[in-house]
């Protein structure tokens, strides 16, 4: 299949108050033309960023808000989202973390990381991909995953797991909708600059997370050239294929002990000031 043509089309993108997702709809506005429905809890960073996007870029946007972590949401959003505008791809980004020992991680917020990382994935997913075939005018999707999807990452563990469910799921797609024209892309980057990753857990890190901006044009990109898997980054990319030569529970352990070292920092900063 040819690139995606974006201009003057619309495209969902999910998780787009903040963020990577915020940066990747300013991407597909200013460098690709395309019109956009922004999804994401927080009805009024989705408003202040409609109205950037249409002001600076002449694009059309719609916002939608909404928690999908909660069920019947998602297909709320492709009801509304599909009911005046013809999508021709989405971007399923939205998700959380948690950066700890996995049991401060508690069974309720386990259930919404499940809910919102994996189930909502899924369920826009199978409402999309129909929809996309139906369409006949070979639509992309792409689901963000992560490197942590890759491998386990400890101090990361479940949300580790979440995302490497949306690498096999993204993957196997991949070559099952191809023949089908609409191209299925699994983006797995690495650590970035973003809210999320804004608390002081990730201080000893900070070095390693990538500029949000530039995170977000690979990403955009990958999504248009319908990439099968990408990682963002020279590093990245090279530390991927690293973590393939060397045996896997030694390169896990220098990963964990890294996380470590930034965790006890940021308890002993904690201590100091108790």
């Amino acid at each position: 299949m040819k690139p995606l043509e974006l201009r003057n089309r619309w495209v969902l993108v999910t998780g787009a108050s903040s963020g990577l997702g915020r940066e990747m709809a300013r991407v597909l506005a200013r460098d690709y033309g395309a019109n956009l429905v922004v999804v994401a809890r927080r009805e009024e960073r989705l408003v202040v960023l409609a109205s950037e996007l249409e002001k600076n870029h002449g694009i059309q946007v719609r916002v939608i808000p909404a928690d999908l972590s909660r069920e019947g949401e998602s297909d709320r959003v492709f009801t509304e989202a599909t009911r005046e505008t013809n999508l021709v791809g989405a971007i399923l980004n939205a998700g959380v973390t948690h950066f700890g020992n996995w049991d401060e991680l508690s069974w309720e917020e386990f259930q919404n990381m499940h809910a919102l990382n994996v189930t909502s994935v899924v369920r826009m997913t199978t409402l999309l991909l129909p929809y996309l075939e139906k369409r006949a005018e070979n639509g992309a999707l792409l689901l963000v995953s992560s490197m942590a999807g890759l491998m386990p990452i400890p101090y990361q563990t479940a949300y580790s797991a979440t995302k490497g469910f949306l690498v096999n799921f993204g993957c196997g797609l991949h070559h099952e909708m191809m023949p089908r024209g609409v191209s299925v892309t699994t983006f797995v980057p690495g650590g970035i600059r973003t809210e999320m990753t804004d608390g002081q857990r990730f201080d000893e890190l900070r070095g390693w997370l990538m500029p949000v901006e530039r995170c977000a044009s690979e990403a955009v990109r990958a999504f248009r050239e319908r990439a099968y898997l990408h990682s963002p980054g020279f590093v990245y990319r090279v530390g991927a294929v690293v973590s393939r030569m060397l045996p896997q529970r030694l390169f896990i352990s220098r990963v964990a002990e890294q996380y470590r070292r930034s965790l006890e920092q940021y308890r002993r900063a904690h201590e100091r000031k108790g």
